[in-house]
């Protein structure tokens, strides 16, 4: 796939997943994907005019640029568009000409063109055909997405035309989203609206890709602030609802959402997440990875948890500490003790009953797993960070949005509002 996208950048400077997806499951397809790549790149082109048609014509194509060509028996000019739209509307016959230059061609593009062509020489065309398969049945799962709904196709997969300001004056191809870059600078809302029953499978990989294109726009402000450290930067927000569906942990990649969060207050952006409980990330993500991400987290705010597992970590963050324990002992003693006939029982006259009450300092939970199963409602542990410095865990009562905001959370709770 990546191999595909640099072709696709290189030769036309636009791809989409159905561009890839037609590379990857049609072999002959990516060859000539890459011969046409050779001739964009490497090529000068040319409209060529037969010797007798540029006789006839002569007046006609004065002033066009055509040379004569002794090798190849042709009038040639540099092909344009607006020579195209001449002849055609002339009606004037001409052909296509192409010749490879390297010496004319774009270093850049070149590179990546030679690239592409090592990778598909030397690399997978050597691969054993049945790898090979296993291969494109793994990548065209993901990107079938993309062709099997053409209301999808169309709205994920737009012609190149449909970011041209001039072609696309109308809107006719569609409306196409700004970058994220842009969107942040002039503090716009994006807001994916998808809801996961139609598609479960394409919506979690268009919130993850969405996320992960807001990231990288969001960590792109780092070294613009650091070049003008006098201008005012507006601060970004990213908020997630049911983040487990969207989490992605990069561990010895370069991307992932630890990563991200962790530099986060460079760029200004205050994330804000929610998700159903621990065991719901770690579900998620791979191994202990969970962990990584869970620590770059200052704030955590704390509902009822339902499960063992999340009431067990969040006790643990919580802590221990030192907590005063109250013990009571009771004792009794007898003297000139006897055994009763009649019960069996033991009996004295003399009898000393001793009660005791001691104390004693025991490191124990700040909250135990019982407190976060049996939160009530509107009520939370909360880990907080203000900025500078850590605060202690503590219990923080909410009001919802839908009672009145004047009244505290006790007077709520007596009115049964809660």
């Amino acid at each position: 796939m990546k191999f595909i996208i640099l072709l696709h950048k290189a030769a036309y400077d636009y791809v989409t997943f159905f561009d890839v997806y037609q590379c990857v499951i049609s072999p002959p397809l990516l060859e000539q994907r890459i011969a046409e790549a050779e001739d964009i790149i490497l090529g000068r082109h040319y409209v060529a005019i037969a010797p007798k048609v540029f006789g006839e014509r002569t007046a006609d194509l004065a002033g066009l640029g055509f040379v004569h060509d002794e090798r190849e028996d042709r009038y040639l000019a540099a092909a344009s568009p607006e020579l195209r739209d001449i002849l055609s509307m002339q009606s004037i016959p001409s052909e296509a000409r192409t010749v490879h230059d390297p010496a004319q061609a774009d270093p850049e593009k070149l590179a990546q063109l030679e690239a592409v062509q090592r990778w598909f020489r030397d690399d997978w065309k050597r691969i054993e055909p049945k790898l090979r398969t296993s291969i494109v049945e793994g990548v065209s799962v993901f990107l079938s997405l993309f062709d099997d709904n053409s209301k999808v196709k169309r709205v994920f997969c737009p012609k190149k035309e449909c970011y041209d300001p001039q072609k696309n004056a109308g809107n006719q191809f569609g409306k196409p989203l700004p970058s994220f870059s842009w969107l942040i600078e002039n503090g716009s809302v994006a807001a994916l609206n998808f809801p996961i029953g139609m598609n479960a499978g394409l919506a979690k990989a268009l919130g993850v890709m969405m996320k992960l294109d807001f990231e990288r726009a969001v960590l792109n402000r780092v070294p613009k602030i650091e070049a003008h450290p006098d201008q005012h930067f507006r601060q970004v927000l990213f908020l997630c609802d049911e983040y487990h569906h969207f989490a992605t942990v990069g561990e010895s990649d370069p991307t992932g959402d630890e990563k991200f969060f962790s530099l986060s207050r460079q760029p200004k952006c205050i994330p804000i997440i929610a998700t159903q409980s621990i065991s719901s990330l770690r579900s998620a993500l791979p191994a202990e990875s969970w962990r990584t991400l869970l620590q770059t987290f200052r704030t955590k705010i704390f509902l009822s948890l339902s499960d063992d597992f999340s009431a067990k970590t969040a006790s643990d963050l919580c802590g221990r500490e030192d907590q005063l324990k109250v013990s009571y002992s009771l004792s009794e003693s007898g003297h000139d003790t006897k055994v009763s006939w009649l019960t069996g029982k033991a009996l004295s006259h003399k009898a000393n009953i001793i009660a005791s009450k001691t104390y004693s300092t025991q490191t124990d939970y700040r909250f135990d797993i019982k407190t976060f199963m049996e939160l009530r409602n509107a009520l939370s542990v909360v880990i907080a960070y203000d900025g500078v410095n850590p605060t202690p865990p503590m219990f923080c009562y909410l009001k919802p949005h839908y009672n009145d905001p004047n009244n505290s959370y006790f007077a709520q709770l007596a009115k049964g509002q809660l």
